[in-house]
C-alpha cells in the first residue's frame, strides 16, 4: 500500500462512487479504479461492493477506512511537525479562556514554568472568549488552551486538571443577595444571562439547565467575563452562576456586585484542551506542565480540589 492509494480509497468511500472520488482528487476515473483493484490484490480480500447505486464497503473496506484515515492524518501531521522542525525555533501559541482567569490563581504560574521549562519554544499567548474557547483549536488558531468543560465536540483531547466550586453572582440590592448560601432550588424562576453563540452544552452547564429542568429566561447575551461583570452590574434582576475564581480574580472589583455560595451546582472544571491528533512535543509538554504546576500548587486556588 501507498499513501495515494489510500487517499483514492477514503474519496472513494467518502464520496460512495469512483466517479465522485476521482471528482474529488481530480485524478482520472480509470486510474482510480485500477489503484482501488490493485489495493484489492494486495490485501487479498474485497474491499468495495460495487453496485448500480453506487460503491458499499465490505466489512473488511469498513476496517481499512477507520485504518486509512487514521494513517492519512499521521502522515499529515508528521509533515507539519517536520516543516516547523526546519524553521528552527519552535513556536507554541496557547489560548487561555478569559485570559488569566483559565487556570485561576495558576494561569500565569503554568506559562511561566512551560517558558522555563522549554526555553528553545516561543509562546503566543490569546485570549479566548466563551464561544471561541474550544473551536480555537479545532480551527488551528491556537495549538493548545486551558479552557473550561464541558467541551462540545470529540475532535478534542481533555486532561482535567483540578474543579472548583460554583457561586451565584448578582447585585447587592438582589433579593437573593442577603443570603448566607442558596440552593439550586432557590433559583428556579430567577432571570440569567445568554451565553451568545456558545455551544449548546456549555450553554446548558452554565444555566444549570439538567437542575432547573428547564432553560431559565434569559436576557442580555454575553462572551466574555468584562461583558458578563458589566451586564449583571447594570442589571439588579438578573443572577449568573459563575466559577468562584472568576468572583475573585474577574469581576469582584465591579460595583456594586457580590456573591452567594450555591448548593447543588455542579463543580466547574479546569482542562487542558488539544487535537486528538495532536503529537508535537512542545504541545504534549505543555499539557505535562499543567498538570505538574496544579499538583504542586493546588493550594493557591481557594476552595479548589484535583480532579479524581
Amino acid at each position: 500500500m501507498d499513501v495515494q492509494q489510500l487517499e483514492m480509497f477514503v474519496a472513494v468511500a467518502e464520496e460512495g462512487s469512483i466517479h465522485g472520488g476521482a471528482r474529488r482528487l481530480r485524478i482520472a476515473q480509470p486510474a482510480v479504479s485500477k489503484s482501488l483493484r490493485k489495493l484489492e490484490r494486495q490485501l487479498g480480500t474485497e474491499l468495495l461492493v460495487r453496485s448500480p447505486q453506487g460503491i458499499g464497503l465490505t466489512v473488511a473496506g469498513e476496517v481499512l477506512l477507520v485504518q486509512a484515515r487514521e494513517i492519512l492524518d499521521r502522515v499529515g501531521r508528521t509533515v507539519e511537525i517536520v516543516r516547523k522542525a526546519g524553521y528552527g525555533r519552535r513556536h507554541l501559541v496557547v489560548g487561555l479562556v478569559a485570559g488569566v482567569i483559565a487556570a485561576a490563581e495558576l494561569t500565569s504560574e503554568i506559562i511561566r514554568q512551560f517558558r522555563e521549562d522549554r526555553p528553545d519554544v516561543s509562546v503566543t499567548l490569546r485570549e479566548l472568549d466563551f464561544p471561541s474557547q474550544f473551536s480555537a483549536v479545532t480551527d488551528g488558531r491556537v495549538d493548545v488552551a486551558l479552557v473550561r468543560p464541558p467541551c462540545p465536540t470529540t475532535d478534542l483531547a481533555l486532561t482535567p486538571l483540578f474543579e472548583e466550586p460554583i457561586v451565584l453572582c448578582c447585585r447587592t440590592d438582589h433579593p437573593l443577595a442577603g443570603e448566607d448560601q442558596l440552593e439550586v432550588g432557590d433559583i428556579l424562576n430567577e432571570p440569567m444571562l445568554d451565553m451568545a453563540d456558545s455551544p449548546q452544552l456549555w450553554k446548558d452547564f452554565w444555566l444549570l439547565a439538567d437542575e432547573r429542568h428547564e432553560q431559565p429566561v434569559t436576557g442580555q447575551s454575553v462572551q466574555t467575563v468584562s461583558e458578563l461583570g458589566l451586564a449583571l452590574a447594570c442589571n439588579n434582576r438578573t443572577v449568573m452562576p459563575i466559577a468562584s475564581s472568576t468572583w475573585r480574580l474577574g469581576v469582584a472589583g465591579v460595583q456594586p456586585l457580590t456573591t452567594i455560595p450555591l448548593r447543588g451546582a455542579p463543580a466547574t472544571l479546569a482542562a487542558v484542551a488539544v487535537m486528538r491528533s495532536e503529537h508535537r512535543d512542545e504541545v504534549n509538554d505543555f499539557v505535562s506542565t499543567a498538570k505538574s504546576v496544579v499538583r504542586q500548587r493546588i493550594k493557591d486556588v481557594p476552595g479548589a480540589e484535583l480532579h479524581a
